[in-house]
Parts: structure tokens; sequence; C-alpha cells
């Protein structure tokens, strides 16, 4: 079964441990990807908090390795760029690459820096990490600001550009303000139902809903500290999918892994989204359910803003 993800942070631990995208040693590889039914992924290209200048020079080299990447394995990868480059994997057997920018630091207050990164395939942003910077703050701040004039400007000039805005790692009240100044759909690219577990990157059931009226998907975030207190599994990960469907739809809900962005997550790797399908069954899932978490909702999405 076709599989979307909307978040993995792979680019960054190719550069760090010097290995390639076709093999590794980490969440993500085109092999196991392949193998798991994956016909478009989301790369991140993420920086720790730093001064604009430093943050542009690290995103550009980032920027570097994945398009490297893509040149090297165009046997099976392909960047996305417009709705029409979104292929059926069956007719074309590659993966879709979309770069996505987690945090915008690199972006400063210069749109023409916004303009530069689109021209390289950027077609995604997460205006925070979890800490302030010119645009907005960060769900990491304590007194929870929103968003700057500029950032609503950066906003604005993603939207006439077509560019997803991603919602991840926003304060609460960036979150509210954000809706306000985008037209499009919005997406949270890596986040789980914060009644089910209290972790503060987690959506309240007031954004969730909130997601829903602008046609926003989330994509369910398998990192084990956003999935449960204790113990967490598999069938809980599934139990923040149907919460957050029996909430506000089916048709808001799709996948974002947070490959290789933390250690310990409820699946071992890529490889093991194969096994998702059957597990959904038996949670109840009808088949046309399955289809729209697993890729059509955020197919749907993406076609509708880049």
């Amino acid at each position: 079964m076709d599989i979307i993800d909307l978040h993995c942070d792979t680019i960054s631990v190719l550069g760090e441990k010097n290995e390639n995208l076709y093999s590794n040693s980490g969440h993500f590889d085109i092999l196991r990807a392949s193998e798991a039914g994956l016909i478009l992924q989301f790369f991140a290209l993420f920086t720790m908090p730093a001064d604009r200048n430093s943050a542009l020079r690290h995103t550009l080299r980032l920027a570097e390795k994945y398009l490297s990447q893509l040149d090297k394995y165009d046997d099976y990868l392909y960047p996305v760029k417009t709705a029409g480059d979104i292929n059926n994997s069956t007719e074309n057997h590659k993966i879709g690459c979309l770069l996505h920018l987690e945090g915008a630091e690199c972006l400063g207050k210069d749109i023409a820096v916004l303009e530069i990164l689109y021209r390289l395939g950027l077609r995604s942003i997460g205006l925070t990490w979890n800490h302030r910077n010119l645009l907005a703050d960060g769900i990491g701040e304590s007194n929870g600001g929103g968003i700057s004039d500029k950032g609503k400007e950066m906003i604005q000039a993603m939207d006439q550009m077509g560019i997803i805005l991603d919602l991840a790692h926003i304060s609460e009240k960036a979150y509210f303000e954000a809706l306000e100044h985008y037209n499009r759909p919005v997406i949270v690219s890596h986040a789980n139902a914060r009644q089910l577990c209290p972790h503060r990157r987690n959506l309240t059931d007031e954004q969730l809903r909130a997601l829903a009226r602008h046609g926003g998907i989330v994509g369910v975030n398998q990192v084990s500290d956003f999935v449960a207190v204790e113990k967490p599994s598999l069938d809980k990960f599934i139990d923040h999918i149907i919460y957050i469907s029996e909430l506000i739809g089916v048709e808001h809900v799709a996948l974002g892994s947070d490959f290789d962005g933390a250690d310990d997550i409820v699946l071992k790797g890529v490889q093991d989204y194969k096994n998702l399908p059957a597990k959904m069954r038996e949670r109840g899932f009808s088949e046309d359910e399955i289809r729209k978490i697993l890729s059509e909702n955020a197919g749907q999405t993406i076609k509708s803003i880049i």
C-alpha cells in the first residue's frame, strides 16, 4: 500500500555519519523505503537555533547533501516541486522527495533568501524549532509569544509562492495567529494528541479542531515520548490515529514519523511501515480509511498547495 511520510531528519544524520541515502544505519534509506511502499518523503533541513548567517551556511550545506543524493540515486528518487511532479509509484517505481526547512532562522527577515531556497527546491517550511527566532516563538518559549510582523510577511510570501506551512514546534499563540495569515491548508508534520500524551509538542483538542477547520492534516509522530508516558508501543501510536480521526475526521490524519530525529521510536525503521495496514485493520479501520491516512490525505493536501 502506498505511503507518504511528512517528516524525517535523515539528511542531517547522513552528514554526521558520512553515509548515503541508498543504504545506511539510520531509520530511513532507499532500500527499506521501497520495500515498505513509500512513494513520497519530506526531507528536513534542520539546524540548531543560531544566528541567521551561521544557520544559512549550515542549511546550504545540508541542501547540497540532499541535492547530491538525488543526483546520485536518480534511478530511485525524484524531486517534488509542483503538484504535477507527484507521480504514481506504479508508473515510475521511484520515491518522490519534498524538501522541507525545519526552523527558519536561516531566512532572517529576508524574503529574497526564501526565494533562493525555493529555486533550490524548497517547498515546505516550519517557522520555528522549539525556540524563538525573528519570525515567531517556538513551543519551548515560556512566555509563548506569537508571530512577528516579519513572520506574517514571510507566511504571506509562502502562501503566494505555494510553499507548505508546517506548524510543528511553534508556540500555541503563534499556531493560531499563523492560521489567520495563510489561506491554504496547513500541515503539522509530526505531532500527536496531547489528550493522550501530555508532551508539549503534541496538539490540544482546540488546535486539532482549528487545523481541521483550515483544511489541514497532522502527521502522527512515532517518537516514543510523543506516543505515551509509559510503555509506548505501536498500539498506542495507533491510539493517536484513532483519537484524532474521531475528533476531527480521518481525512485530517497522515503520517509524520520523525525518522532519524530521535533514537527511540515505536517502529524500528521505515521498513516496518509495511506492517501498519494490518495493524490498522485489526483496530477497525476500513481499507478506504487506511489508504487516506497512509497516503491520500497527504497527497491531496500537497497537490493543493505546491
